[in-house]
């Protein structure tokens, strides 16, 4: 089965920043006998089957790869700088990375990390270029070349524009120990072990029930302030924050694990506190699948758009805490600022666009019929992520009321990415991926491995979206890069296949005996950087 790739991005994504307790809260943590004030205890709603940059299936697995896995690159909220390599030059004809790498830095295991090493990785994501046609830092790269024991240069096919910032992803290029690596030297294969540079090291696995990770005491940076991190698997949203109000774990933390209704139940409680992010992340969106016989039709397309409230939605579902989305990429974004005629919730225009398009209203019916044939659509949402049963079931509401029948799919990640892959939905969520990821990842991936790609199939104009995609990753040329954007982004939103509902925000909630505050990461959805400050 194909992986996933954007659970993507999508899945997404916690480079958190955990403050241990301040002075006062350990002694009442030593007063309530508790003995986790070194240890963590985080619950997550999938598993971390496999454990690799290359071999965890879903978004929610690489968010938890820092702990062990570490780039070349990271992001510091605005541009990638120096992580592993200490340095980097670009050739003039921009096509050539040559990066010089730490010294004395060793994987957990005791092997040295080198540009051997580097190659080694690279050679094993090679072999997985189509997988990754979609990064460009991947599907561009053409070799690897080892010119000293800590000097390495990517080699490219062509110019592309965001190559260091695609370095610093959560997945697939952090580098894993050259021991752990199977003998096809594929590391997409199962590996031997799960080694990388990282702070921690994965001691124990119990697949669908725990994972622990512990202080890597050779670690090269800043240490971590917990010696332990346990990730408990609980994929039942009210399961997780049961646990959390138990004790049996510390920390909830990300919008895909945790809904704004159980967020809100914790305001100014004593044992349990919550956090959100001041910045957005991705875009929640809804998608919508052009080659499904309904649906081909833009008018219904427009319909279903002008039908939606989202200002409900998000007054009600998301607590009015996050920003009504105009835009499939937030407008923030580099070259995402673009001039687009937004989508205005209007029930009665709604309503005349189906009439027009030949979806009738008979008497005494509820569902509008054409041909004898119901207006009835599925929206598949994923049943462990956040907010979005509260909102698939608000959509389906509102669609009643222009007289449209929406059917809730509630399914595991494993199964939307499956189906979404092969274009097996009517509507489904689908997010962005946030920064560094978006904007270029997000519409890359739409030539390829995303649900983007098969709904987009039923649109007229789908080889030249993909001809502008192509150009977009083949350019360093500032002009040239934002004349592609202006049309991409108007192109589809035009389409009125998306749906965009909100750019979402980070939140938590988390032990106050053990945590003091939470930080929010520069890439949104990554548990990497446990440290105290």
């Amino acid at each position: 089965m194909k992986k996933l790739i954007n659970v993507l991005i999508v899945f997404m994504m916690f480079t958190v920043l955990l403050v241990g307790c301040s002075k006062d809260s350990k002694n009442e943590a030593k007063e309530n006998n508790s003995s986790k004030k070194d240890e963590i205890t985080v619950a997550w709603s999938s598993d971390l089957d496999n454990f690799g940059p290359l071999t965890s299936e879903d978004g929610f697995s690489h968010e938890i790869l820092g702990l062990v896995y570490e780039p070349l690159m990271k992001f510091d909220g605005k541009k990638a700088i120096p992580n592993l390599a200490e340095k980097f030059e670009i050739s003039k004809d921009k096509k050539e990375y040559t990066f010089h790498l730490r010294k004395n830095v060793k994987f957990s295991d005791g092997v040295a990390f080198n540009a051997e090493a580097v190659k080694k990785n690279m050679d094993g994501i090679l072999k997985n270029a189509d997988r990754f046609s979609w990064m460009g830092a991947i599907g561009k790269l053409d070799k690897v070349k080892v010119i000293d024991e800590f000097t390495i240069k990517f080699i490219y096919k062509e110019p592309y524009y965001a190559a260091l910032l695609d370095m610093c992803s959560q997945f697939p290029i952090r580098m894993i120990s050259p021991s752990s690596i199977p003998d096809s030297k594929n590391t997409a294969e199962t590996l031997k072990s799960s080694v990388g540079t990282g702070p921690y090291v994965l001691t124990k696995s119990i697949k669908n029930q725990e994972y622990i990770f512990e202080l890597n005491k050779n670690y090269w940076g800043e240490k971590p302030k917990f010696k332990k991190v346990t990730v408990k698997i609980i994929p039942d949203h009210d399961s997780r924050v049961m646990a959390l109000k138990s004790g049996d774990v510390d920390l909830i933390y990300g919008a895909k694990q945790l809904s704004y209704e159980a967020y809100s139940q914790f305001k100014n409680n004593d044992k349990i506190g919550i956090a959100c992010s001041k910045n957005e992340s991705e875009t929640r969106s809804i998608l919508m699948n052009t080659t499904n016989k309904i649906l081909s039709d833009i008018n219904v397309r427009k319909a279903i758009l002008q039908g939606i409230n989202k200002e409900d939605i998000i007054s009600n579902a998301l607590l009015g805490i996050e920003e009504k989305a105009n835009s499939i990429l937030n407008p923030k974004l580099p070259y995402c600022n673009v001039s687009i005629k937004p989508y205005k919730y209007n029930k009665k225009k709604a309503s005349e666009i189906l009439n027009n398009a030949g979806w009738v209203l008979k008497d005494g019916k509820t569902i509008r019929e054409k041909n004898g044939k119901p207006l009835s659509l599925k929206l598949m949402y994923v049943n462990s992520r956040g907010a979005e049963g509260s909102i698939a079931q608000m959509v389906a509401a509102q669609m009643k009321e222009i007289g449209i029948d929406i059917k809730l799919e509630s399914v595991e990640l494993m199964d939307w990415g499956s189906r979404g892959f092969e274009g097996k939905f009517d509507l489904a969520f689908n997010s962005t991926y946030a920064a560094p990821y978006d904007p270029h990842n997000y519409i890359g991936g739409m030539m390829s491995y995303s649900l983007d790609n098969p709904a987009q199939k039923g649109l007229q104009n789908k080889k030249d979206l993909d001809s502008k995609i192509s150009q977009l990753f083949s350019t360093n040329d500032e002009n040239k890069i934002q004349e592609c954007y202006d049309y991409i982004l108007n192109n589809l939103h035009d389409s009125g296949m998306y749906i965009p509902i909100s750019y979402q925000k980070q939140i938590a909630l988390y032990n106050k005996d053990v945590i003091s505050k939470v930080e929010f990461p520069n890439i949104p959805g990554e548990l990497d950087m446990l440290l105290i400050k």
